[in-house]
């Protein structure tokens, strides 16, 4: 069961970043707000709406949960719903989307202080023909927040500061642990096996598929596997998030299946 010590210091991390991101884009100016973003696709303004669209789902999933009702991220369903989620509504200007992102980030945080530690383990119950994120507790959800937060920050472009200690820390196990519910082609045999990811600074995880199943678990540095990858934390969290590395990670074993992990498992 999450504690509220540990609930806290999720949202205090996410309140910093949140923070940050709109005090930044409150210094642009429209054409600024609408330049194209380091995340392919999208302008600044995009990432807005994204971010204050995520903001409105989670306290609304968060409210539903705690009621015990069945809620999605996307009532509508993904592929009906998300485009326009990520446009500015009729007639609301850019400023208008990043003053709309803050009220629903404080209005989502106001939402979070109330939850107390049972709340924090509740699971959310996704709607059977409109499945999205998966079987995640409001703890999870809120990482998952933590996650949009600091990699959108930084594919605002903005010079926001690399991700936090915090976030890394925190996020990490909760990525690996996710694995366990994904599936691959394991049709030609090349995906089996195991890789084992060493954090320099950090856990040490054992990913292992068996007949297209994936098991994700905690292990120790030197356990056997086809193929090790060490790098920092922030590095292998990178991995896992199909993002930038500062430093690739360092591979031995099996070259070609050590490298095959971004194939087989293409981030989030």
């Amino acid at each position: 069961m999450a504690t509220r010590a540990e609930s806290h210091d999720v949202r205090a991390a996410i309140a910093r970043r949140t923070g940050d991101i709109v005090e930044a884009l409150l210094d642009l100016d429209d054409e600024d707000l609408t330049v194209r973003s380091e995340l392919p696709g999208w302008s600044r303004l995009t990432i807005a709406c994204h971010l204050r669209y995520g903001a409105e789902a989670l306290r609304r999933m968060t409210g539903a949960t705690l009621s015990g009702r069945p809620t999605a991220y996307y009532p509508q369903g993904r592929a009906r719903q998300r485009a326009g989620t990520l446009l500015p509504n009729d007639g609301e200007g850019s400023r208008d989307v990043v003053n709309s992102l803050a009220l629903h980030s404080r209005m989502l945080a106001q939402a979070w202080s109330a939850v107390d530690a049972e709340g924090w383990s509740r699971e959310i119950n996704e709607p059977e023909d409109n499945p999205d994120l998966g079987p995640v507790t409001l703890t999870q959800l809120a990482l998952l927040r933590l996650t949009e937060v600091e990699v959108h920050g930084s594919d605002l472009g903005v010079d926001l500061d690399d991700w936090s200690a915090p976030f890394v820390t925190m996020t990490l196990p909760m990525r690996f642990d996710r694995l366990n519910s994904r599936t691959v082609d394991h049709r030609d045999g090349s995906l089996e096996g195991s890789w084992l990811f060493v954090a320099s600074d950090g856990p040490t995880y054992r990913v292992s598929v068996t007949n297209g199943v994936v098991e994700s678990i905690p292990a120790v540095p030197h356990a056997p596997a086809r193929a090790a990858l060490e790098a920092t934390s922030r590095d292998l969290l990178a991995l896992l998030l199909g993002r930038p590395f500062r430093r690739a990670p360092r591979i031995t074993g099996d070259l070609p299946f050590g490298e095959a992990f971004s194939a087989a498992f293409p981030g989030p």
